[in-house]
């Protein structure tokens, strides 16, 4: 489930989402493909203009053959085993192909006009009318459809389990390309032994309350919620496996959902330095959407959580780039597990990293004629350095007073998990950085 922060928050980024936007400077050449170019994803064609950012490594990662969530001896693959074992009466579904419609991506679930999740800083966009989808509830009135079609009171219940694609800074919990469920439980007036189908609504309610929607009756929601809570509270206690793990429910604001919540989770074995983790959202689904797809005679839940995030909980995977290595040592620890199974990762290696400065001046605001974001500076390092750079952050901004000139330093981590860098070769990968900025965002290498 796409996540919103609550208001204060909300706010705060939007502000530090404009301010970035006023920089923003456009990509070319090996980030911003030239205006008209076609171009495939997974067999559809579609031809690059000004709205075009998605990076051709990213397109040759949406071309694999094999998602992580199908690759066996991958822990993404084992938390979907999870689901698919504990939610055994749930149908599932997978969408290869990750390219959706503004609608499907935000309209479907109600995400503001001028919500930040639209802007080219961050999603992916194919071109004007397509991106990679966000999250997996890109798919969420696709199949409410399908089972509208169906045209019968059988229980809806349906698991979308997909890889998903965000610009977002690099570090060791964040990945341009990730994985999450969305899970998804409708019910029909026959689920409430104390009420009809027609009695699960009240039409005199029309005032949206703090934990209830117009039209709903609360003590409906109230069971709904109850079920929720149990059903996600269930999962997370059998793939833990720990009875003394902690958790706590926090009130929430998500689009398509209200009242919506996140969970929390503590382990007690490390109760001195433990943290409270947030692990997942969810909520009772908006009821315009259903009414838009032709369940207007259901109520239900959603919830939302990313693969990754549980994997490494789970396992003590401390770096989200290890899912994607190739290297058997990682790998061969999760051949033979069963999903419950308890695993600590071990570490494969200590090769050492590598970190190198890159501070330059941004042009000047009369150079700027288009805006330009750190999120272009990030792509283009991904671009380059690949699976090589581990992270990337700001450590510096600082403005000449002089003539007013503003410079920035980032520090870029470099490091193999299969070997390990020279110094000489991240060196030439390095400078080819530095070029492309200069290149591609008109910066003065300092």
């Amino acid at each position: 489930m796409i996540k919103i922060p609550l208001l204060n928050p909300y706010l705060f980024n939007k502000i530090k989402c404009l301010l970035q936007q006023s920089f923003r400077y456009k990509l070319k050449s090996s980030i911003q493909r030239p205006l008209g170019e076609r171009f495939e994803i997974i067999g559809r064609e579609f031809i690059a203009d000004e709205w075009t950012n998605v990076p051709r490594k990213v397109i040759e990662i949406i071309e694999r053959n094999d998602p992580l969530f199908m690759i066996k001896d991958n822990p993404i693959y084992l938390i979907k085993k999870s689901l698919e074992k504990h939610f055994n009466d749930f149908e599932f579904f997978y969408f290869r192909d990750p390219v959706v419609d503004l609608w499907q991506n935000f309209d479907s679930i109600l995400v503001p006009k001028d919500h930040i999740s639209r802007s080219r800083t961050d999603s992916f966009y194919v071109d004007s009318q397509h991106v990679l989808r966000s999250h997996t509830s890109a798919h969420q009135s696709q199949c409410f459809r399908y089972f509208s079609d169906r045209n019968n009171d059988e229980p809806i219940k349906f698991c979308i389990v997909g890889d998903v694609y965000r610009r977002d800074e690099v570090n060791n919990t964040h990945h341009a390309i990730f994985h999450q469920a969305e899970i998804v439980r409708l019910y029909s007036g026959t689920d409430f032994q104390f009420l009809s189908s027609k009695d699960m609504f009240d039409q005199s309610n029309d005032s949206r309350m703090e934990d209830c929607q117009e039209h709903h009756r609360p003590e409906v929601i109230k069971v709904l919620e109850s079920q929720l809570k149990s059903t996600v509270e269930s999962y997370i206690k059998s793939l833990f496996n720990e009875e003394k793990i902690q958790m706590r429910w926090i009130p929430a604001f998500f689009p398509f959902t209200h009242p919506s919540w996140e969970l929390e989770i503590k382990f007690s074995k490390d109760e001195q330095t433990a943290k409270w983790l947030e692990i997942l959202g969810c909520g009772v689904i908006e009821q315009k959407i259903l009414d838009r797809d032709g369940l207007s005679t259901r109520i239900g839940w959603a919830l939302g959580l990313g693969l990754e995030r549980i994997a490494m909980l789970k396992y003590s995977i401390p770096d989200i780039r290890l899912f994607w290595t190739k290297d058997t040592g990682f790998s061969n620890q999760f051949a033979n597990l069963d999903p419950f199974e308890e695993y600590k990762y071990r570490p494969i290696s200590s090769y050492p990293q590598k970190c190198f400065d890159l501070s330059f001046w941004l042009p000047s605001l009369d150079e700027t004629k288009n805006q330009w974001s750190p999120n272009d500076v990030y792509a283009i390092i991904l671009e380059i350095g690949s699976d090589l750079v581990e992270q990337v952050h700001l450590i510096d901004q600082w403005t000449r007073e002089s003539d007013g000139r503003r410079s920035n330093c980032y520090r870029v981590v470099y490091r193999s998990h299969e070997r390990a860098l020279t110094n000489d070769e991240v060196n030439i990968i390095h400078r080819k950085i530095e070029q492309a900025l200069i290149e591609e965002l008109n910066v003065t290498i300092r």
